[in-house]
């Protein structure tokens, strides 16, 4: 980080960018550093640099090893090193898709991943309508009221399906689940037909369909939705768009390097688009 950056105007916030340099340190010495070893590199009173890598610690970011008392690198970095990296992979191949798609409805077209308990948009294409979507790239919702969230959680190993869901579904519309018993019955018939439906559930007058992305060892990483106000997705238009939402995320998912559709399991309809 450079000294100008460092010097920074009224912006910056000076603990978060010491507590970033902590953790850039951390990283940039490959393995473990003590306490002693991240003060000296850090230029930072050992008391101090202590507060830092407790945080750090305690959000995921660092590890602490009680045997050497080194601090090293933490699973969270990683994970947010993967979203990252499979974020831009996803993105830059679904976009010519989520064009073809925008075209055909005319409608706003979402590409979601899951970030803990919540959807990340990650691309979106806009609809011509002067009436659109509230959510933007970049923001997040929760993933149990979205079709884009619902599109992955139904595909998910139950145990991990278990981690990504809050213990308490609070009511974003009145036509959210807030039970978690109505939601798994959701999930399960998503993973029947294929897609997810968001009939108001996130956002009041509003409705999605959404299915899952998948990449080339049959996991779930993405997925990718349509989104309209329910004047304009009205009950006889959904099988049709449902089916070409369902046939994007296919391309997608081959162009990922999802193996060959074949027949799936009883109770797991990963397409469903008539190919």
């Amino acid at each position: 980080m450079s000294e100008r950056a460092a010097s920074g105007g009224a912006y910056i916030v000076k603990p978060v960018y010491k507590a970033l340099n902590v953790l850039r340190c951390v990283g940039e010495h490959g393995g473990r550093l003590t306490l002693t070893e991240v003060s000296r590199l850090t230029g930072l009173h050992k008391t101090t640099a202590y507060r830092y890598l407790h945080t750090l610690a305690e959000c995921g970011f660092v590890a602490h090893d009680p045997r050497t008392d080194t601090y090293g690198l933490g699973m969270r970095v990683w994970e947010l090193g993967r979203l990252v990296s499979g974020d831009m992979r996803v993105r830059e191949v679904a976009l010519p898709v989520m064009r073809e798609l925008r075209d055909e409805f005319n409608e706003t077209v979402n590409l979601g991943i899951l970030d803990g308990k919540e959807i990340v948009y990650v691309e979106m294409l806009e609809s011509g309508h002067a009436l659109s979507m509230r959510a933007r790239v970049g923001g997040r919702d929760p993933a149990y009221s979205t079709s884009l969230g619902k599109a992955i959680l139904a595909f998910l190993p139950e145990e991990e399906q278990r981690y990504h869901l809050p213990s308490r579904l609070s009511p974003r519309t009145g036509r959210t689940h807030t039970s978690l018993k109505a939601l798994r019955d959701d999930l399960s018939a998503t993973r029947r037909r294929g897609f997810a439906l968001d009939n108001g559930e996130n956002e009041e007058d509003a409705r999605c369909i959404g299915a899952p992305v998948f990449d080339q060892s049959g996991s779930v990483v993405a997925a990718i939705s349509v989104s309209a106000p329910a004047s304009r997705l009205p009950d006889e238009l959904q099988p049709r768009v449902a089916a070409a939402v369902m046939k994007a995320a296919e391309t997608i998912s081959e162009r990922l390097g999802y193996p060959e559709l074949r027949d799936n399991a009883p109770g797991d309809r990963r397409y469903s688009s008539g190919r």
